[in-house]
């Protein structure tokens, strides 16, 4: 594809979050390209939209006998599974972070999706056995995207590991953010894949009571060694967004406060995606936004 950047020397050694190798000839084009790969290691990839106005990052995670995409990326027109397929040609499956359209912009392209299973799941559930869920859960207006009715076929309950073969992953609900919002956990390599629950940027709190309970959940699971990477870059979309276990405790913290009324915001506003909000600093480039209205009128919350 014209916009995939051509991987190159994937059994290389590369530094930690660095983008793996264009051609020589595309690589003047990479401010244009449609995704970018960032080899973290000889089993999990980073797959960036810097040219994405949120800045997306899913995940590709390889075990020995099969492969799962973290999200789907939020491109509705160029193919991300061909991007892992320059990668891994283990069979494929994608498991969405949750059901926003940012994340389920390829889910079209995926002949294996995984979702996890929980009650605010299940009811998407049609009497043909497919998924169907409403635009007020995904938001696709806002992005100008339609979800198809789409078929699972495997439910992950919520604990439940997922084994690719040598690679195990740990299903953690994450709820906060979204009702549905979860989270991947490694402990052998001691990685949790945080999606929209944890990330360097601007954190949409969907329920503060709920977000708070996940993240005392999150700092039950992880330690201070355990390496975070999340599903939307800072200001620089060239990095992959990863966090510390002392980020995860500022933000808990100042969740906290901003619960009990003793954190104070300031009026926020980004011209393509939030019409107002209420904006709490933590530390770094890492943000708390409550009493969201996006741009196209809706209230954000649940």
């Amino acid at each position: 594809m014209r916009t995939l950047i051509k991987v190159l020397a994937l059994a290389s050694t590369t530094l930690l979050g660095a983008p793996l190798a264009a051609t020589a000839a595309e690589a003047p084009n990479v401010e244009k390209q449609a995704f970018v790969v960032h080899k973290l290691s000889d089993f999990l990839y980073a797959i960036g939209e810097p040219n994405y106005y949120q800045k997306n990052y899913s995940y590709l995670l390889v075990g020995a006998n099969q492969a799962l995409m973290f999200d789907s990326g939020a491109n509705q027109k160029e193919d991300i599974t061909q991007v892992a397929r320059q990668i891994t040609d283990k069979p494929l499956s994608v498991l969405p972070s949750h059901l926003h359209f940012d994340h389920l912009g390829g889910l079209h392209n995926f002949q294996s999706i995984y979702l996890v299973d929980t009650p605010f799941t299940a009811k998407f559930r049609r009497a043909d056995g497919l998924y169907h869920v409403p635009e007020p859960v995904y938001l696709g207006n806002i992005d100008h995207m339609t979800l198809p009715p789409f078929k699972v076929s495997r439910l992950v309950k919520p604990d439940e590991v997922i084994d690719l073969g040598g690679l195990k992953l740990r299903l953690l609900s994450m709820p906060g953010h979204t009702p549905d919002e979860v989270a991947l956990y490694d402990e052998a390599h001691n990685i949790l894949l945080s999606g929209d629950h944890l990330y360097p940027s601007w954190l949409l709190a969907g329920n503060l009571k709920d977000y708070v309970a996940s993240l005392d959940s999150t700092l039950k699971v992880i330690n201070p060694q355990t390496t975070l990477y999340g599903a939307h870059a800072d200001e620089d979309p060239s990095k992959v967004p990863a966090m510390t276990y002392s980020d995860v405790v500022a933000v808990r913290d100042k969740m906290q406060q901003i619960q009990a009324g003793r954190a104070k915001g300031e009026a926020f506003s980004d011209p393509e995606l939030i019409r107002s909000s209420e904006l709490y600093k933590v530390e770094k480039d890492i943000s708390i936004l409550t009493d969201i209205q996006f741009t196209d009128g809706r209230g954000y919350g649940y």
